[in-house]
């Protein structure tokens, strides 16, 4: 087999194909025109494209046709993505090779229906388990076993970042631009790439509003913004020439000429600097993960209202955004054992009284 192997994207319409030496394969550009006329973004694709990509070279390496590939050539691609080799100079999460996993399975679930490839899906599946189809309505729901090969995905620190880091990030990031997309990100809690693909007609500075095109589902949704993220927008836009106001135009674009359109590559690199002058790393989606974590703060603010925010579809992944800093936790149980130790005044008595009436009414004397 040929060792020249790349990813390359095709124009129109944007579709991405796995290539030997440049020649793309039918099989797997089939399977990518498959999965975008299924409606998924362009980002799947992509991210479905360099999955197969890395799949490919490790079969490459075992010098093994996709047709032969076994349960064993899976185990030995899984066991590569543990350690650096050739597919990764670095060890890949577990999270990315059951990814990985997901879309090599997806590939051979596909073929198995066109009627090509081995007999069976070399990628182990989860068995089917029928103990939920048979249990009573008020149990619990029982989650199926991982199925083999997949890797146990440890629950990470929350990524919700301290007031003290934002206002280092605030003085640090001196451009109005900067400001401003840092000020969106932290009150509307709309996603990077959200944010980035607004145009100058999205923004409603009356109604302290933005409009974004939601990841997913690509629904327009009308999000709240803080009055400071508006400011700086319009000071950053006071810097901009007049012919780039105009509607239709992107909101965000680069200081350096000529103008383009800020992307998602260029805006992770402005806060990649800012982290480095910090000795901090700093991603644009912990940005997402503070905006939820200061909503949940408000006891005004429901669950199902922070969901709607961030434009989730179940209250579960919303739930993820919400886990609380151990260090925030320990000082409010410290501050609760402070104050039971304090010490207590006394319970006060009532002092004894006598109703008159009561008395006339036991005694019959007016006497008392």
């Amino acid at each position: 087999m040929s060792s020249g192997l790349a990813v390359g994207a095709l124009v129109e319409p944007p579709f991405w194909a796995v290539g030997v030496d440049g020649a793309p394969m039918a099989e797997v550009e089939d399977f990518l025109l498959d999965f975008w006329a299924c409606g998924n973004a362009e980002s799947s694709c992509r991210a479905y494209a360099f999955g197969l990509l890395r799949w490919f070279r490790h079969l490459q390496i075992a010098q093994t046709s996709w047709e032969r590939a076994t349960r064993t050539t899976v185990r030995d691609f899984v066991l590569a993505c543990k350690q650096p080799s050739a597919l990764s100079s670095r060890t890949l999460k577990p999270r990315t090779i059951n990814h990985n996993l997901a879309v090599v399975s997806e590939f051979y679930r596909f073929q198995l229906g066109q009627g090509r490839g081995p007999v069976s899906n070399p990628v182990p599946q989860r068995g089917e388990s029928r103990r939920n189809g048979t249990r009573s309505p008020e149990a619990p729901f029982r989650l199926d076993p991982r199925a083999d090969l997949r890797q146990r995905v440890p629950q990470g620190q929350p990524r919700s970042l301290p007031e003290s880091r934002i206002a280092e990030l605030f003085r640090i990031l001196d451009h109005p631009r900067d400001r401003a997309l840092l000020e969106f990100y932290l009150s509307s809690a709309a996603r990077p790439s959200e944010l980035l693909a607004m145009t100058f007609e999205d923004v409603d500075p009356g109604q302290q509003q933005i409009t974004v095109t939601r990841k997913g589902t690509r629904a327009r949704q009308a999000l709240p913004a803080s009055p400071e993220a508006f400011v700086w927008l319009a000071l950053y836009q006071q810097s901009l020439p007049p012919e780039l106001l105009a509607p239709g135009n992107p909101v965000w674009w680069t200081t350096r000429r000529p103008l383009r359109q800020l992307n998602y590559d260029a805006a992770r690199a402005i806060l990649r600097r800012a982290g480095s002058a910090l000795g901090k790393h700093v991603k644009l989606h912990d940005l997402r993960h503070t905006a939820a974590a200061q909503m949940a703060q408000d006891s005004a603010l429901s669950l199902s209202d922070i969901q709607r925010v961030l434009g989730h579809v179940h209250l579960s992944t919303t739930q993820h955004y919400l886990r609380q800093h151990d260090s925030d936790v320990l000082a409010r149980v410290i501050e609760h054992l402070q104050r039971r130790n304090e010490p207590r005044p006394p319970p006060s008595r009532p002092p004894l009284a006598y109703d008159p009436a009561d008395l006339h009414e036991l005694t019959g004397d007016d006497a008392w």
